[in-house]
C-alpha cells in the first residue's frame, strides 16, 4: 500500500507540475510565476489535505522531494519552450499535452488522497471521497485563480464527477475485503482517467444555462 501510494503521489506531482507549468508559460509568465503556478497545482491541494487531516507539517514540507520534482520538472518544461524545440508542434497538440499532464494529475491525487482518508478513518467513506476530490482539484483551483482563470473544475468537460466516482470506486473496492485492498489503487485510477478522457473526447460536461 506505501509502495502505491508513493507511486502514486510521485505521478501526480510531476502531472500535475507539468500541468502548472504550461499554463504560466500560456500567460506570458516569467520562470518565478511559472515556478509558483507549478508548485501550487503540484501540492496544493496536499497541503489542504493533511491540514483537513490533521497531519502538520504538510508531507510536502516534511521532505523535500515533492518541490525538489515540482522544480525540476518545471526548469524541464520551462528550457524545452525557451529553446523552441516545441516551435512545430501545433497548439492542438499542445493543448493535448496539457490536456494529458492535468488528467493523470487528477486521477493519480484522487487515489492518493481517498487512500489517505480511508487509512485514517476507514469507517467514514464521505471523508475518503472528499479528501480524494480536494486533493486532486484543490491545486488546480489555486493555480488558475493566480493565473486569473475561472477553474477548471468550474467550466471544463466533467473534471471533479471522475474524481469523486473514483474515490467511490476505491472506498468499495478497499473496504469490500481484505484480500483486495491492493487493486483499490490502479482500478481508481483506472476509472478516473477514463471518465475524464472519455469527457475530454466527446466533449461532456454537466448541464450549464445557455
Amino acid at each position: 500500500m506505501v509502495f502505491l501510494w508513493m507511486f502514486f503521489e510521485i505521478a501526480g506531482t510531476i502531472a500535475f507540475a507539468v500541468s502548472g507549468a504550461l499554463v504560466g508559460i500560456s500567460r506570458r509568465m516569467d520562470i518565478f510565476g511559472i515556478l509558483v503556478l507549478a508548485l501550487s497545482t503540484a501540492i496544493g491541494g496536499g497541503i489542504i489535505r493533511d491540514i483537513l487531516v490533521g497531519n502538520i507539517p504538510p508531507n510536502s514540507f516534511k521532505t523535500s522531494l515533492y518541490i525538489v520534482l515540482t522544480t525540476v520538472t518545471t526548469f524541464m518544461v520551462f528550457f524545452i519552450y525557451r529553446s523552441q524545440i516545441l516551435r512545430y508542434m501545433s497548439r492542438r497538440k499542445l493543448s493535448k499535452m496539457y490536456l494529458l499532464a492535468d488528467t493523470l494529475g487528477l486521477a493519480s491525487f484522487t487515489v492518493t488522497g481517498t487512500t489517505i482518508g480511508f487509512n485514517a478513518y476507514p469507517e467514514y467513506p464521505l471523508l475518503a471521497v472528499t479528501l480524494g476530490l480536494i486533493t486532486a482539484v484543490g491545486g488546480g483551483i489555486i493555480r488558475d485563480v493566480l493565473a486569473q482563470r475561472i477553474p477548471s473544475v468550474l467550466q471544463e468537460e466533467i473534471y471533479a464527477l471522475p474524481s469523486i466516482v473514483g474515490g467511490i470506486v476505491f472506498y468499495l473496492v478497499a473496504s469490500s475485503s481484505n484480500d483486495y485492498w491492493y487493486l483499490a489503487s490502479p482500478i481508481s485510477f483506472f476509472v478516473v482517467f477514463l471518465l475524464r478522457s472519455i469527457g475530454i473526447y466527446y466533449h461532456l460536461s454537466l448541464p450549464k444555462v445557455r
